[in-house]
């Protein structure tokens, strides 16, 4: 049985916030440069204050703050996307640690990063994390006809650094369009985030987190 430290534990405290943060994803789009490699990427590092994690981000993404992002919202969607989108930043910014939210106005693209409270976890936790997944794609489900497809999941990692990285492609007669959700689990330095990232198109993102300074 694991201890009340148990990297389980961390895991299931995404549990509640997880399903909030599917659906509106399915809504949300963004695109980038599949052949994108570290070296010579577009794009610029931001600050983040409470940790002094620094993210590269493609130049066209701005930062906003949750009031912001939500008036934006309000001009762009539908009553309903609204009412999704706000709860489930409301659902983000209640997780222990900070939320940064950043937009891309000339493709609709967000990008959201927590920054949580430290946990290790090892390739033995993937499939609980991926299991987590799962289930709230479920109940995604359960209000829409949105089908979840899985097209990766994988652990990567040594005693210094894990990440998890899953992709799920998302469809449904009543969506316009495919969407790939992806979504980054990241620990190393004493620091742990959580990325989430919606495209129209499969997309390799790996380039610009591999560029993450986590001080």
């Amino acid at each position: 049985m694991k201890n009340n430290n148990s990297p389980l534990l961390h895991i299931m405290n995404f549990k509640s916030n997880f399903y909030l943060i599917l659906i509106l994803l399915i809504t949300l789009s963004c695109n980038d440069d599949k052949k994108a490699s570290t070296e010579n990427l577009s794009g610029k590092y931001h600050f983040l204050e409470d940790t002094g994690t620094q993210i590269y981000l493609p130049k066209a993404f701005e930062r906003y703050s949750l009031t912001e992002y939500q008036r934006l919202l309000d001009s762009l969607t539908t009553k309903k996307e609204y009412e999704i989108e706000t709860e489930r930043l409301e659902s983000l910014s209640k997780m222990d640690g900070s939320l940064y939210i950043y937009y891309d106005k000339e493709n609709g693209s967000t990008f959201t990063i927590n920054t949580r409270p430290y946990f290790a976890f090892t390739k033995e936790d993937a499939p609980q994390l991926l299991g987590l997944i799962t289930e709230n794609n479920d109940k995604v489900k359960e209000n829409s006809d949105a089908k979840f497809t899985k097209i990766t999941a994988k652990y990567g990692g040594d005693k210094n650094q894990q990440l998890f990285k899953a992709i799920y492609k998302v469809s449904g007669k009543s969506m316009k369009n495919d969407v790939y959700n992806t979504s980054y689990i990241i620990s190393s330095k004493g620091q742990t985030v959580f990325i989430q990232l919606s495209t129209l198109e499969e997309t390799n993102f790996d380039p610009y987190v591999e560029k993450i300074l986590l001080k």
